[in-house]
């Protein structure tokens, strides 16, 4: 019998390639931009000049045909396909196909490719780069882009379900969502974010809950710095999740444990904050946003330069309770949003025929809650443990939300722009996690009695409804693939 982690992987390989099938590339939320990273480093992979004189980068002339698509019929409209998904995006892509190329020579894209650290868009930069080798089409060349993330996030889920000692099915049932299927598939480096934290998170829980005897090695230290380094440039707020490295005892050190374990939290704070000013030290003063001021990309009507005052760190420090206030404001508006668009209420660019139905977003919910809850063949973290977690989740989101009021949100408006639930779900097993506890155990081993089962039969009732959860999810997933692809072939120009 394949062992879970296998079993992960498949499904998510599987799942994520009908899900790109459905939701065709460029469709999920700035997708776009994201594709353009990755085609800038494969320009460099395959030593080729990266962008033009003006700054744009360089594309096939083949691959103008993604970012400025003909069959809008219009020509003053740089239309990128898959931005909106109709009937005509389907016939397009079957009937230009995926290998041959039409059109040779070079041309530029004027989109602009997100600042981030160039390791996030390697997996689908090797991707495109095989396509230009082997003169795959236009849509072949994005399809293997995006299976390349998609390999990478199947890759490193598994490793985490196979790592982590507690909380195999939680990152199973996280993975399951549409919107974390969604984003695994495409080229968004959410998908690496995502993978990463996971990968992190599993091996965190690895050396606090696993084995007692087990102490930590310089294999240990250089992998957990190497993960800082990978992790912290792209988007630098995830590196809170190091946070959880408290749960380790400092016995698991060798003698002497304090000073080995001081030492392993300078080396990797010095890897997390020096990647982070080495790669996007400009990206870090926009979210600290002292001044407030930012310049819109849209002129006005006099043809200048537009600016928008936001919230900034001075009111911040001026009034202690306003970013509380904000925040409060924020969930009482939205806080439903988050909670449907974590899991997947509208899919593609927030496209809201695409949608995961209400009901199924009570069972995804539930049965992750319930996953991170329970599991009989887990250990329970101990208590302090858990508080840590609860800790690492509540700052993480509070530094996820005063961010996006610094750099997004208008000084005129007192709740939060920009947070978008898929922001959650790189840090969501260590939350659901927090609802495992011994007592919980016992009351589903009290109720097995009470209802009279024989033992051996309650065991296999409790063990089983991790299980059932997680069938009944890919279940789920299929009806939400099946009414998304009925809601875009229904879709006429």
């Amino acid at each position: 019998m394949l062992k879970l982690h296998k079993i992960y992987f498949l499904t998510i390989l599987i799942m994520g390639m009908i899900f790109t099938a459905v939701l065709p590339p460029l469709s999920a939320p700035d997708e776009v931009l994201h594709f353009v990273g990755a085609y800038e480093l494969s320009n460099k992979l395959m030593l080729k000049p990266a962008r033009d004189t003006d700054g744009n980068v360089i594309i096939r002339k083949e691959d103008e045909y993604i970012v400025n698509w003909p069959g809008d019929n219009d020509w003053n409209k740089a239309t990128v396909i898959g931005q909106t998904l109709d009937a005509s995006v389907y016939k397009e892509i079957h009937d230009y196909g995926f290998f041959g190329v039409r059109e040779e020579g070079e041309s530029i894209t004027l989109q602009q490719p997100v600042a981030t650290t160039p390791l996030a868009y390697l997996m689908p930069a090797l991707g495109i780069t095989l396509a230009r080798f082997v003169n795959l089409s236009a849509f072949g060349l994005l399809f293997l882009g995006r299976f390349m993330n998609l390999l990478l996030f199947s890759v490193l889920g598994a490793l985490s379900v196979k790592r982590t000692p507690v909380g195999k099915k939680v990152f199973f049932a996280v993975s399951l969502f549409p919107m974390a299927l969604e984003i695994a598939g495409s080229y968004s480096y959410d998908s690496y974010i995502m993978a990463l934290s996971f990968y992190l998170t599993a091996v965190i829980l690895d050396h606090a809950v696993g084995s007692e005897n087990r102490m930590i090695t310089i294999r240990d230290i250089v992998e957990m710095g190497l993960l800082a380094v990978l992790l912290s440039p792209c988007k630098m707020i995830y590196s809170t999740l190091f946070a959880l490295c408290l749960m380790i005892p400092i016995k698991k050190w060798k003698k002497p444990s304090f000073v080995r374990w001081g030492m392993t939290v300078l080396l990797i704070g010095a890897l997390i904050i020096g990647s982070i000013v080495l790669v996007n030290l400009r990206e870090v003063l926009r979210y600290i946003n002292a001044s407030g001021v930012t310049q819109a990309p849209e002129l006005t009507s006099s043809g200048e330069v537009n600016t928008v005052k936001l919230h900034d760190l001075s009111e911040l420090l001026r009034d202690k309770t306003l970013v509380f206030r904000i925040i409060r404001n924020t969930f009482q508006i939205l806080g439903t949003q988050y909670l449907g668009t974590t899991v997947g209420m509208w899919l593609g660019a927030f496209d809201r025929g695409l949608i995961t139905p209400t009901p199924f977003l009570f069972v995804f919910w539930i049965g992750a809650i319930l996953t991170g809850a329970y599991d009989h063949d887990e250990p329970v973290p101990e208590i302090w443990k858990r508080i840590i977690m609860a800790g690492t989740v509540v700052f993480l989101t509070f530094i996820l939300l005063t961010s996006m009021l610094l750099s997004y949100t208008p000084a005129d408006t007192f709740y939060i722009l920009g947070v978008q639930g898929r922001y959650f779900l790189p840090y969501l097993p260590v939350l659901l996690l927090c609802f495992r506890a011994k007592w919980i155990r016992n009351l589903a081993e009290k109720s097995s009695k009470t209802l009279k089962i024989n033992s051996g039969t309650a065991t296999n009732a409790i063990v089983s409804v991790p299980n059932l959860f997680l069938l009944l999810e890919i279940l789920m997933d299929g009806i939400v693939l099946v009414g998304c692809y009925q809601t875009v072939v229904s879709r006429m120009l």
